[in-house]
C-alpha cells in the first residue's frame, strides 16, 4: 500500500512528494487537470520567449522557497524596474511619471520561467508518480487505511491522504467520510483562494522599445484594461514582452477585444511601437479547479494559514497543504513551499 496519496500536482503538492522521496517514504499524485503545475503556468511566444499567466514573482525574503532553488540548480534574477514608472488615474488626462532608481530589489523571477520550478520538481520525483486527468469525489478513513474514490469510481489505497488544493474548493467539491468537523467545513467555505478570478496577459516583441525611450515599462492605471504591466525582458536580456494584469471586466470581453483594448493602452503610453507585436496571450483564472460553484467576495488573505490548516484530521491520516494553508507568506510561492515542508514533517513525525 503506498504510504502517502498527494491529491493535486501544483507547486505544493509537487514539492511535498520531493521531500517525502528524501525521507524514503512512499506517494503518488492523483491530479484532477489534463496537467501539472497547477497555477504555474508558463507560456512561450513566437520567439520562445517565456511569458507568466500564473505565479511569477518572489523576494529575497523567501528563503525555503530560494534554498529548493538552490537545491534543483534553477537560477534567478531581478525584476527590472528602473527608469520612468507611470500612473494613470484617468484615461483623458496624461499620466504621471516618475523614476524609479535601477537595482531596486523589487522582486525577482525564475530564469527560463517558473515554470523551470515544475520541470525540476517532477524529475526529481519521476513523472510515473503522477495520474492526471483524475478528479477525486470522496476520502473515507476505513481505520487502518485511506481509500479515496475518483470520478471514475476507481479505489486509490494508502496510509494517509495529503490534499494540496485550494480548502474552498475542498468544501465544494470532495466528500468525507466520515464528514469533517463542521467549523473546518465552515472555515473552507471562508477562505479565500489567490488566483480567483485574476486576468494576465503579456505581449511578446522584438526589443525592449520601451526602454530605449526611458521607460521602465511599470504602469499602474485606474482607467485602463490593463491595471498593472511590468517588463518581461528574459534573464539573458534577448527575448522581450511586457507582462501585467487585467481588471475585472476582462471576462467580459473576447480574447480579441482584450488583446485590442490592451495594445491600444500600451501604444498610449509607449508610442507606435507598441503595435508591432509578435504575440499576444492572456489568461482568465476561472477554471473549475480554482473557482468555486457559488462565488462571493472574500478580502485577500481571508483565513489564510489558520491555525486548524495546521492540524492532522482522520486520525492523523488526512492532511492539508498548499499556499493558502501556510502560516507564512500564504498567497506566495513561497506559502507553497513552507507548507509542504510543513506537512512532510509531520507526516514523518506519525509515520515513526
Amino acid at each position: 500500500m503506498t504510504d502517502v496519496i498527494i491529491i493535486g500536482a501544483g507547486l505544493s503538492g509537487l514539492t511535498t512528494a520531493y521531500y517525502l522521496r528524501q525521507k524514503n517514504l512512499s506517494f503518488k499524485i492523483l491530479e484532477a487537470q489534463n496537467r501539472i503545475g497547477g497555477r504555474i503556468e508558463t507560456i512561450y511566444g513566437t520567439e520562445n520567449t517565456p511569458m507568466e499567466m500564473g505565479a511569477t514573482w518572489f523576494s529575497r525574503e523567501h528563503t525555503q522557497l530560494l534554498s529548493l532553488l538552490k537545491e534543483l540548480d534553477i537560477e534567478y534574477f531581478e525584476q527590472h524596474t528602473g527608469g520612468t514608472a507611470l500612473f494613470e488615474t484617468m484615461s483623458f488626462e496624461p499620466p504621471q511619471q516618475y523614476f524609479v532608481p535601477a537595482n531596486t530589489h523589487s522582486a525577482c523571477r525564475v530564469a527560463g520561467g517558473t515554470y523551470q520550478i515544475i520541470e525540476k520538481l517532477i524529475k526529481k520525483i519521476g513523472v510515473e508518480s503522477v495520474q492526471l486527468n483524475t478528479e477525486i469525489l470522496e476520502i473515507l478513513d476505513e481505520g487502518e487505511q485511506i481509500r479515496i474514490v475518483d470520478s471514475a469510481h476507481n479505489n486509490h489505497l494508502c496510509k494517509c491522504v495529503v490534499v494540496a488544493m485550494p480548502p474552498r474548493m475542498l468544501e465544494d467539491r470532495l466528500k468525507f467520510t466520515p464528514s469533517l468537523d463542521a467549523d473546518l467545513l465552515q472555515l473552507m467555505q471562508k477562505t479565500q483562494t489567490w488566483m480567483t478570478g485574476s486576468a494576465k496577459f503579456a505581449v511578446e516583441y522584438k526589443t525592449a522599445f520601451w526602454k530605449e525611450l526611458g521607460f521602465s515599462g511599470s504602469v499602474y492605471s485606474q482607467s485602463g484594461l490593463a491595471t498593472e504591466i511590468y517588463d518581461h525582458t528574459d534573464v539573458n536580456q534577448t527575448k522581450f514582452a511586457l507582462l501585467g494584469f487585467l481588471n475585472g471586466s476582462a471576462a467580459q470581453f473576447t480574447f480579441e477585444e482584450r488583446s485590442t483594448k490592451v495594445i491600444e493602452q500600451l501604444k498610449s503610453y509607449f508610442g507606435k511601437d507598441a503595435v508591432d507585436f509578435l504575440s499576444y496571450n492572456d489568461k482568465i483564472w476561472n477554471e473549475k479547479f480554482i473557482q468555486p460553484r457559488v462565488e462571493s467576495f472574500l478580502p485577500a488573505h481571508a483565513n489564510n494559514g489558520h491555525p486548524m490548516y495546521q492540524s492532522s484530521y482522520m486520525n492523523d491520516k488526512l492532511f492539508f497543504t498548499g499556499t493558502e494553508t501556510s502560516e507564512l507568506h500564504s498567497g506566495y510561492m513561497e506559502g507553497a513551499v513552507v507548507s509542504a515542508k510543513f506537512v512532510t514533517d509531520k507526516i514523518q513525525k506519525v509515520s515513526n
